[in-house]
């Protein structure tokens, strides 16, 4: 979408002052010239207006009321900050009242029509979407002298949208309630409240080969803590939380419901009897640990599996730790056991960790070093196996002349999860080489990765491999980029992430497969005051595969850009091109694109 703005107005500097009211106006007017094109939208041309505006003020004093409210009309991406392919338009508004005093409170609005958005792949540029989405957000606070507080919190969100080069369709609505409290009395701190979550979603799950998704989820949770001080600069606290959780899930022509209650209960114990060392101990119990499961699957946006049994399950874990720290030796000295019994899905397992980790940081070769070595001793009794974990990293930064030289390294083996009868592994990385070749110039480059798995579980890992290079001078700078991803994961409303649980949990059927790769390179510059020339291209090219689908996909972004500005004037061109498609529609991919030309001119009213 293109915009060419045109001004008649000179700007000036002022405020309006009403009563106790202050008021500030600022923002733009634009119109021009924009030619789109799309094979799936149809074309036209057109010279059209646009414009935004900003206006904020107080009343009273800037505690009692304050408040900032930004219009925006035919907004695009090719020429604003409002991140859309297409002509945007809407209002971000947000008000504070009663700052400073015992009663604060906020109110915040955004409703957004015709907006572009990202559907996430993994490590990979994400898919592009486009649709309408708004929030509202309501606090207040209650903080009166020697009372308990009270700070309520209201939120509503909708986001519907569709996917360039899919005939598909997502919606998510979300609703949040709260209302907590806390109090200090003989020394004791004390904390409880109240929380509901909900939400509406239907998952497009054009990459599963199945039928919309539609779930109805809802959430109540309950939960008090207290805390006080101990001697040796020691400390206890304990919690309790009970959860009710409700979703029912399905198409149009099955529907499975999920209700459960969580139990949970934690408590901690903290002490320092001497410089440098610290001791403890905590403990962990739910009288439901296949509802925890399956709620962090539904707070990922993911339906509970049809074959949740909810069988009775439970977890308890008690956990001592012990940390030592010899400043002059520069290291850290940690130590912890652990003791973990679980029921689940019908097996009864525990476990007992014990973990001993060591960490060195110092001044190495005249950089900075930092590594940390550690080792697992795990023995699971009832299943009479015993693993040896590893953990360690790695990181060092340093300064050698015009080079700046910095790398990470961890790793992982034999970690246990949050089942006892699974353990995780894997690595990830960090480095960066860069060199200043001038007062206002720079070239750098950085390279990371990342690979996580199930020890000894085939089809569980995901890996990423990501290599970024630029190069700035003063009037010029040229940046490229490339990265691989490959794993398993979760379809939902918002795309594709890692699963979240082993894999044991949700249904293997309803994993998605996905591998790619993407490259981008852009370039810039500044040849004269004023104006900026750039140009960039990414592509991504993907390939998604569940248990009744497979499917190839492409995602390639063009855009080229021009601006000059002049004195209180600004004049704009460029162009865009988005082409998205997939393999399992078989139609071509779709196919959006803009020209436009412009002149923009800021104000400020009053």
């Amino acid at each position: 979408m293109a915009i060419l703005a045109l001004a008649f107005a000179a700007r000036c500097s002022a405020q309006v002052t009403a009563g106790e009211a202050s008021l500030n106006l600022t923002g733009n007017l634009s119109g021009g010239y924009s030619d789109n094109y799309s094979n799936v939208y149809g074309s036209d041309h057109s010279i059209a207006g646009a414009g935004q505006a900003d206006l904020s003020g107080s009343y009273h004093n800037p505690n009692f009321l304050s408040f900032d409210v930004q219009p925006f009309y035919n907004q695009s991406r090719l020429n604003s900050t409002f991140q859309s392919i297409t002509a945007s338009s809407g209002v971000n508004a947000s008000a504070k009242f009663f700052g400073g005093s015992n009663f604060p409170g906020s109110i915040t609005y955004s409703n957004t029509f015709n907006s572009s958005g990202n559907f996430g792949i993994p490590g990979l540029a994400d898919f592009t979407t486009h649709g309408n989405n708004d929030t509202l957000g309501v606090n207040w606070g209650v903080h009166l002298e020697n009372l308990p507080t009270l700070n309520i919190g209201f939120s509503t969100g909708n986001n519907s949208y569709s996917v360039y080069g899919a005939n598909t369709q997502g919606r998510l609505h979300s609703n949040m309630f709260s209302a907590t409290s806390a109090y200090q009395i003989a020394g004791f701190n004390l904390n409880g409240g109240y929380q509901h979550t909900g939400s509406n979603i239907v998952t497009p799950e054009f990459l599963t080969g199945e039928v919309p998704q539609h779930s109805n989820s809802g959430s109540n949770s309950l939960f008090f803590g207290v805390g006080h001080a101990l001697p040796w600069d020691g400390s206890f606290s304990a919690n309790a939380t009970r959860s009710s959780i409700g979703t029912d899930f399905g198409d149009a022509t099955y529907r499975n419901r999920y209700d459960t209650t969580i139990d949970t209960l934690t408590g901690s114990l903290n002490f320092a009897p001497m410089p440098h060392l610290n001791v403890g101990g905590s403990t962990y119990y739910t009288d439901n640990l296949e509802g925890t499961l399956y709620n962090t699957l539904l707070g990922a946006g993911v339906p509970v599996p049809q074959f949740a049994t909810q069988q009775s399950s439970t977890d308890l874990s008690l956990t001592g730790y012990a940390n030592y720290e010899m400043p002059a030796q520069h290291l850290n000295l940690h130590g912890f056991v652990e003791r973990e019994q679980q029921n689940f899905w019908g097996m009864s397992l525990a476990s007992n960790v014990y973990n001993a980790t060591a960490s060195y940081s110092n001044t190495v070769l005249g950089g900075s070093f930092n590594g940390v070595v550690g080792v697992t001793r795990t023995s699971i009794n009832t299943t009479n196996q015993t693993l040896t974990g590893l953990n360690g990293s790695l990181n060092y930064i340093h300064e050698i002349g015009r080079w700046n030289v910095s790398g990470g390294i961890s790793y992982s083996q034999a970690t246990q999860t949050i089942l006892i009868a699974y353990t995780s592994s894997g690595y990830n990385y960090t480095t960066s080489l860069g060199r200043r070749l001038g007062r206002r110039s720079y070239w750098g480059a950085y390279v990371s990765g990342a690979k996580s798995l199930l020890t000894d579980q085939p089809g569980t890992a995901n890996s990423s491999h990501s290599y970024t290079t630029s190069l700035s001078l003063s009037k010029f700078s040229i940046n490229g980029s490339y990265s691989t991803s490959n794993g398993n994961a979760l379809l939902t409303p918002t795309g594709l992430v890692p699963t979240p649980v082993p894999l044991p949990i949700v249904n293997p059927l309803g994993v998605v497969l996905y591998n790619g790769k993407s490259y981008a390179v852009g370039v810039a510059s500044n040849p004269t005051r004023g104006l900026t020339l750039s140009a960039s291209f990414a592509k991504a090219l993907s390939g998604t595969q569940s248990s009744v689908l497979s499917s190839s996909n492409n995602n390639e972004n063009m855009d080229f850009r021009l601006i000059y500005n002049f004195r209180k004037m600004s004049v704009t061109s460029g162009y865009n091109r988005l082409l998205q498609g997939f393999s399992f529609t078989g139609t071509p991919p779709a196919l959006v694109g803009s020209f436009y030309v412009g002149i923009s001119r800021w104000f400020n009213f009053f």
